[in-house]
């Protein structure tokens, strides 16, 4: 019996053991194959997690453990019957972890910050863990290599990590004595890196600085709706009269239905509520943003105008 004779076994437990810890994990390949960090896809397929490809075959896929925890009996599947040799952990939110990976090239830097690593890679490399912030953290974002330090890596939201005792041709993932999280406030906003000029936003890049908010859309304030009478014009034909102006200037329409909706009776108050369905109407016109505020600015001003004549149904004027 060799000595790895076991290894699914105890990937089986090691991986069970992270399961109930909260964590989202996956087999991998492991042991000396050349796929060793790479999804197993027997495993995958056999346990039922698979994509449809082009050509309408299932192919394996481990996506749906981004946002759902497997079960203990996929795990039993992916050990004790398909026989994976390595675990993997999804990073991100579902297990409320990003992992902050640093090859060779990198350790010097990590040596300056003070971290200590929590996972020793087989190559050497270094693996901190930090607890997801709460907002979308970007996997690999090391592509861009202008963004972070040599030898500095990202995994988070859509992105996984290998975890010991899984191994590979150069040795095993080893854990450290080091428990404690690396804290965000650990992390500096700006570091620089010994012989280069420049400075790396090391936060912002590695997705752990909070990102700007969003424009806040602004809510249709209460009103008693307004119904067009025998007497009016109905408002959503002066929309669509206004509507036409917009193809050469928005603000020109909504200043015309400003015009058209005073002259038809319709109160101010009236008017400016519409402007939320004249600016929906138009937003798409051209490529640029167009606001309520721009709009209700364009029909407050036409409303100073001198009143014009009322609209009549066709059939009402005199021949």
């Amino acid at each position: 019996m060799t000595r790895y004779a076991h290894e699914p076994e105890q990937i089986y437990e090691a991986a069970l053991s992270l399961l109930r810890k909260g964590l989202s994990v996956i087999p991998t390949g492991g042991g000396i194959s050349q796929w060793a960090k790479e999804p197993h896809k027997q495993a995958l397929i056999a346990s039922g997690h698979t994509s449809i490809g082009t050509d309408g075959k299932a192919r394996a896929s481990w996506k749906p453990m981004q946002t759902q925890r497997p079960t203990e009996d996929d795990l039993k599947m992916w050990y004790l019957q398909t026989r994976a040799r390595g675990v993997g952990m999804v990073t991100g939110e579902i297990s409320g972890l990003v992992v902050i990976d640093v090859d060779q090239e990198g350790l010097p830097l990590l040596g300056v910050l003070g971290w200590k690593p929590h996972v020793i890679s087989p190559s050497g490399g270094a693996h901190l863990y930090v607890r997801h912030p709460g907002w979308y953290v970007q996997s690999n974002a090391s592509k861009n290599k202008k963004t972070l330090p040599p030898g500095f890596d990202v995994r988070g939201d859509g992105g996984y990590i290998m975890l010991p005792p899984s191994r590979n041709r150069k040795g095993h993932y080893r854990r450290t004595d080091q428990r404690k999280l690396l804290s965000i406030s650990d992390i500096p906003e700006v570091v620089e890196v010994d012989g280069q000029q420049q400075q790396y936003h090391l936060r912002e890049a590695l997705g752990l600085t909070p990102p700007a908010p969003k424009p806040q859309v602004q809510e249709r304030e209460s009103f008693t709706p307004f119904y067009a009478d025998d007497d009016r014009c109905p408002l959503h034909v002066i929309l669509d009269r206004a509507e036409d102006y917009a193809h050469d200037s928005r603000n020109k329409g909504a200043f015309m239905f400003g015009l058209w909706a005073n002259a038809n009776g319709y109160r101010l108050d009236e008017a400016m509520y519409a402007a939320f369905e004249y600016t929906d109407m138009v937003q798409g016109v051209k490529t640029t943003p167009f606001t309520v505020e721009e709009a209700r600015k364009a029909i407050q001003s036409a409303y100073t105008y001198p009143k014009k004549d009322a609209w009549v149904r066709r059939e009402e004027r005199n021949p």
